[in-house]
């Protein structure tokens, strides 16, 4: 390392290039450092499961024509004659399609005391089929029982006192024991809801709710003179379960039947905003690079137009082609190392500023060392044409004016 010496005094000696490439570095490795971690944070959300059989599930909207007290018959006829049929399982009437960001949220209290605030929850209502329909595994407790299940009218302070939570839920409401939640007590617009259950996934109906994990299921259908189907369909016959689904529903007079969708559609619509904000974020990740890249190899350049006769003379003096590059390559993992370290600094108190104003969680160490190495690295890719070209300069050059 005794190159380094006479590295650092000339750096220091031209310290204007070196500080402006160094602060470019630092503020590029910032950015990169916390749009990597958005990046990531936003692809595990488009892989964190639904809790849903998706590959047999569709959905659809519908009406009712028929007269008002006779809707939470026809409501049941429907659904018995939809089970009926050969390519179908199971059907249930819902209140919200995951994933659609249309649908209820209700605020989780440990107690009748508004200040005993656990968190927000997604509200999902159905008829009795709903576990079985969505394909939902109960983890703790029990499913809702036939007394507990009822078809209302649209009046969602009339509920009945049983809810199912899904385990993120749980862990909110038992923080030491999350299976603990079932048989526990919570509390909603000031009214006691006992849980008697835990359901391990069930995705929340807005996609880009850092808590869509959180959600609620209870026991009963609100309906009103239109509502929504879900239906599972057969292995192999989602596509007829489709059809014989909407053939049997449009045999009644005055009725219609529209954004019938499979859920695999439904969920690829639903993450297509976030798909399209992670391309953004890549693009904006990989541009970063390019521009450090594009910074380190255009002061390197600069740099050599300068040390010409330099570097001349000291080939002359025999000094040779590997030593030349070795010197350039130090020279720029300190400026880059530098920026780096300066990057990091400002990567951390940006960090803490996000976490207090979007709540988003702290960058981990990784991403510090993972993103250096690979600042490093672009930088020692940009530099190398120029550390090449420099080890290439004649002796003689050293003798001619400039």
């Amino acid at each position: 390392m005794k190159d380094l010496a006479p590295i650092l005094k000339t750096l220091w000696k031209n310290k204007t290039g070196p500080m402006l490439l160094i602060m470019q570095i630092a503020v590029a490795f910032t950015i990169l450092i916390n749009i990597s971690f958005m990046a990531v944070s936003k692809l595990h959300e488009l892989k964190v499961p639904s809790g849903l059989d998706e590959e047999v599930l569709f959905s659809l909207r519908t009406n009712f024509p028929v007269a008002p007290d006779e809707n939470a018959a026809r409501i049941q006829q429907d659904l018995l004659a939809i089970q009926t049929l050969d390519s179908v399982d199971n059907a249930t009437a819902v209140n919200s399609i995951p994933l659609t960001s249309w649908g209820l949220f209700d605020s989780i209290n440990a107690t009748i005391d508004p200040d005993s605030y656990i968190a927000q929850a997604g509200t999902y209502t159905g008829s009795k089929e709903f576990i079985d329909t969505l394909g939902l595994e109960i983890v703790a407790g029990r499913g809702f029982e036939d007394s507990e299940v009822q078809i209302a009218q649209l009046d969602y302070h009339e509920r009945p006192n049983s809810i199912l939570v899904t385990q993120g839920l749980a862990k909110w409401i038992s923080r030491e024991d999350w299976a603990g939640a079932a048989g526990m007590t919570v509390y909603i617009n000031g009214q006691p809801y006992q849980v008697v259950g835990v359901i391990k996934e069930l995705v929340a109906v807005w996609p880009d709710w850092t808590g869509n994990e959180r959600s609620i299921v209870l026991p009963t259908y609100h309906y009103a003179n239109e509502g929504k189907l879900m239906i599972k369909a057969k292995p192999g016959q989602l596509e007829q379960a489709m059809e014989d689904v909407n053939g049997l529903l449009m045999q009644l007079p005055g009725r219609f039947v529209t954004d019938l969708e499979k859920f695999k559609d439904t969920r690829e619509k639903g993450y297509k905003g976030m798909e399209s904000s992670l391309i953004i974020l890549m693009s904006v990740t990989v541009g970063l690079i390019m521009l450090t890249m594009l910074g380190v190899f255009g002061q390197a350049r600069f740099t050599l137009m300068k040390r010409r006769r330099q570097i001349g003379t000291r080939r002359a003096l025999g000094a040779s082609k590997s030593h030349i590059m070795r010197y350039y390559v130090i020279e720029s993992i300190l400026v880059a190392g530098t920026g780096v370290i300066v990057g990091s600094l400002m990567a951390v108190l940006l960090n803490v500023k996000l976490m207090e104003i979007f709540r988003v969680d702290s960058v981990p160490f990784e991403y510090f060392l993972y993103g250096g190495l690979s600042v490093l690295v672009a930088s020692l890719v940009a530099v190398i044409p120029t550390a090449y070209s420099a080890a290439n300069i004649s002796p003689a050059t050293a003798t001619r004016s400039v």
